[in-house]
């Protein structure tokens, strides 16, 4: 019920079921000049640039880690075959009520040949997209998939942050904002590209767009340092002041709450984001092919 309650607040705040940063085409833009719609519209950028990766139309597209299906309608929308992935059920039933007649795969993107017959997807997609999913997949998993499923000549689209190495990656902390209570989340970008190399993969287009998703980070920063905390303040001090017997009760609850907001907000900082990841849109391919 907690996913479904969330991907209903999404569907709420933002249409085009987009759960990515998007990407803004002037990266000084300030949180103030933000809007819910100016993200839609970043949104709808950031699919237009991987959409422009895609050099083989006419193949088979898999979209690895579909999210709420608004990169799949508009692949579909554009002529593509495509297909979705996801592990997540409620993501299933819900692109399956929106998006109907896209075909989606219920399982982890490392267990696809596991979960689903082999043979149906060995040298299948022209196209595998991974848009902000590849961070939750599990290295050696992603890969051994990824060399049975590309066809010959195919492209694999990487768009994600990756950790650039600093404090909590066993080298010295830099000079600047103290990494994020998450910093650890994402791929480190020194392994990854040995990884590619020792799988006989090779980028054959990269651009780092940290600074193109910064103001959506930025707009989520600013409505949860002077919305969703001092709410969350609110509420704790007027449960003090009108229930002090049941704020005595609930009072270590309480804090814990404060500090998870504490926590979430200090995420998504723009500035702890950019000192210590890099967000990169990768086209790479087969060596061996």
């Amino acid at each position: 019920m907690h996913a479904n309650a969330q991907l209903l607040l999404y569907n709420r705040m933002l249409p085009g079921d987009f759960l990515h940063y998007g990407y803004f085409d002037d990266p000084a833009t300030r949180p103030e000049e933000v809007s819910f719609n100016a993200v839609h519209r970043a949104q709808l950028r950031y699919a237009e640039k991987l959409l422009e990766r895609i050099d083989r139309p006419g193949q088979p597209v898999l979209d690895a880690g579909s999210g709420m299906g608004g990169m799949l309608d508009l692949l579909r929308t554009a002529g593509c075959e495509v297909t979705g992935l996801t592990p997540d059920r409620f993501q299933v039933e819900y692109i399956g009520r929106n998006h109907p007649g896209i075909p989606v795969l219920h399982c982890r993107f490392e267990d696809m040949l596991a979960d689903v017959a082999p043979h149906w997807f060995r040298g299948h997609f022209g196209t595998v997209i991974h848009s902000e999913s590849i961070q939750y997949m599990q290295p050696r998993g992603v890969f051994a998939v990824m060399r049975e499923i590309l066809a010959p000549g195919g492209t694999w689209i990487v768009a994600d942050y990756f950790r650039d190495g600093g404090a909590g990656d066993g080298q010295p902390a830099a000079e600047g904002p103290r990494p994020a209570p998450r910093e650890r989340s994402g791929w480190r970008l020194d392994r990854f590209r040995t990884q590619l190399a020792d799988n006989e993969f090779e980028i054959t287009h990269e651009t780092d767009i940290t600074a193109n998703v910064l103001p959506t980070l930025g707009f989520a920063h600013l409505l949860a340092s002077r919305i969703g905390l001092p709410a969350v303040d609110f509420a704790v001090d007027k449960l003090r002041a009108k229930r002090p017997a049941l704020h005595y009760v609930v009072e270590n609850v309480a804090e814990r709450v404060r500090a998870a907001a504490r926590k979430s907000t200090a995420v998504v900082d723009p500035a702890g984001f950019a000192a210590h990841k890099r967000y990169l849109l990768m086209t790479i391919r087969r060596t061996d092919r």
